[in-house]
């Protein structure tokens, strides 16, 4: 699968001749007329763009969120779950942690943007965008202020160069499977997350126009924040960014079609990953992982190689804009999504081990234009957990060794999500540069144990797991259900 996709993407690169040879026009001058003065130098144009926004927000459940609560991901589990001894569960007289409301406020949403052009260079129109907003990148923890709200982020620094039928673009920007021209319009800054990708990323991409409706482009990127890799505990217990420690650039090939009132684009994306760089190895056995004497350091590149589809189309017809995006894959951890990946070493060779987790994440919004003063609209998303590409048997296992990381599921408490479904219906009001969007969303995440370590009927425990949640009477299923009313006011200039 990767020489296939490395092919795709090499072939979109080589048949797409971005420096057009520019053959300068002929020109007659009289001896008897004066040379024609050059032109001036065309004139750099900077536009400053933005907008003022605040938010007002109520949650009838903690959830795992971002920057202030601004940006919630899913409601969380319980934390007084029934205690289980063998084959029985006995219930758990402590209330819920989590079931409790909060009620916030933020303007750190609110951004600043310019946007340059007007210029030519290599034979191609320049611009370029600088985007910014006061997001942060880091999370406060519980009042102390650690957190980077308020603080300046970085968004969008690209210079785009267009020729007639191809267009580079280099710098940060969208990952690939963000869709600008089809993205949820929700109130919640969310965005869809975590059934959208969402994530800006350092990249190099490369659009070729095969018509008036059709186009290619393929790119090669990387990730600018390592919290939003899956990475594992390195050696020294650095959170340092599995992606850039595989030396190879993640890449993603789209074919789009578009006319004025469809559109549609089938993807792809492959992305190499190095979760450990340095490990321990027995002098004489030749097995990893050990420590005291004969034991030593050595470098480690096991990798794991993870891929990830996409499809999106977006059609607009008797004023109502109907748009459906679908992703199907094993790597959405770092665009703020759910799943990861588990690792483990071998039960011989001490060796690390990596498996990639599935997930089936999809999403689609309805919107009525007919005023261009009041719009509803309705969101609706919904993600499922499929577990491993292979099930790991315990007996290829060390013991103690098997860990998973990611969002959503985790070794250390045992629970893993198993879907997560959101209705969020909403309502804009537009006056000038002024929008006043009223939301209410409902968010229900189902949680269990980790499908390995649910007894069977006979209290025996399952030989294999795969990090789906577990179907069992015993999983301590629970779902957690959170409402959010929200109410945005923004000032766009």
């Amino acid at each position: 699968m990767k020489k296939v996709i490395l092919c795709l993407l090499g072939g979109v690169l080589a048949n797409c001749q971005i420096f057009a040879q520019q053959t300068p026009a002929t020109t007659t001058t009289s001896t008897t007329t004066a040379t024609t003065a050059p032109a001036p130098p065309a004139e750099q144009k900077v536009t400053v763009y933005g907008f003022l926004r605040n938010d007002i927000y109520y949650n009838s459940r903690r959830n795992l969120d971002l920057r202030d609560g601004v940006l919630d991901v899913y409601p969380l589990d319980a934390t007084n779950l029934p205690t289980r001894t063998g084959t029985t569960l006995t219930a758990n007289p402590n209330e819920d942690a989590n079931a409790v409301p909060q009620l916030g406020y933020s303007a750190i949403v609110t951004r600043l943007g310019v946007k340059l052009g007007g210029i030519s260079a290599f034979g191609a129109k320049i611009s370029g965008t600088l985007e910014t907003d006061f997001f942060g990148i880091t999370n406060g923890t519980g009042g102390s202020g650690s957190g980077t709200e308020n603080l300046l982020r970085l968004r969008h620094a690209f210079v785009a160069m267009d020729w007639t039928k191809n267009q580079l673009m280099i710098g940060q920007y969208w990952n690939p499977n963000f869709i600008p021209k089809c993205f949820p319009g929700t109130a919640n800054f969310s965005t869809g997350i975590p059934f959208n990708p969402f994530s800006f990323v350092p990249q190099v991409r490369l659009t070729h126009k095969l018509g008036k409706e059709m186009s290619l482009m393929g790119m090669i990127f990387g990730y600018d924040l390592a919290g939003f890799s899956p990475a594992g505990t390195f050696a020294v217990g650095s959170g340092v960014d599995a992606q850039k420690f595989s030396t190879t650039p993640a890449f993603a090939a789209q074919l789009g079609y578009e006319n004025k009132k469809f559109l549609a684009t089938v993807g792809l994306e492959g992305n190499t990953l190095t979760p450990k760089i340095t490990d321990t190895k027995n002098t004489s056995t030749g097995v990893y992982g050990g420590t005291g004497t004969g034991n030593v350091q050595r470098n480690i590149s096991n990798n794991l190689f993870t891929v990830n589809l996409l499809a999106f189309a977006k059609l607009t017809i008797d004023k109502v804009t109907m748009k459906f995006h679908t992703t199907y894959g094993q790597s959405y951890t770092q665009y703020v999504g759910m799943g990861g990946f588990a690792e483990y070493r071998d039960a011989t060779t001490g060796e690390w081990k990596y498996v990639a987790q599935n997930q089936l994440n999809m999403w689609g919004e309805l919107i009525s234009t007919k005023s261009k003063k009041v719009q509803p609209a309705v969101f609706v998303g919904y993600l499922q957990n499929l577990g491993l590409s292979d099930a790991i048997s315990s007996s290829s296992v060390r013991a103690g060794t098997l860990a998973f990381q990611g969002r959503g599921i985790s070794s250390a408490t045992g629970r893993a999500f198993d879907n997560m479904l959101r209705i969020a219906p909403r309502i804009d009001f537009y006056s000038g540069k002024m929008k006043l969007a009223l939301e209410y969303e409902l968010s229900m995440m189902k949680w269990a144990d980790i499908d390995g370590t649910v007894p069977n009927a006979d209290g025996s425990l399952p030989t294999t797991t795969s990090f789906k949640a577990s179907t069992s009477s015993l999983g301590r299923a629970f779902d957690a259900t959170n409402s959010r009313v929200a109410a945005v006011m923004v000032y766009n200039f």
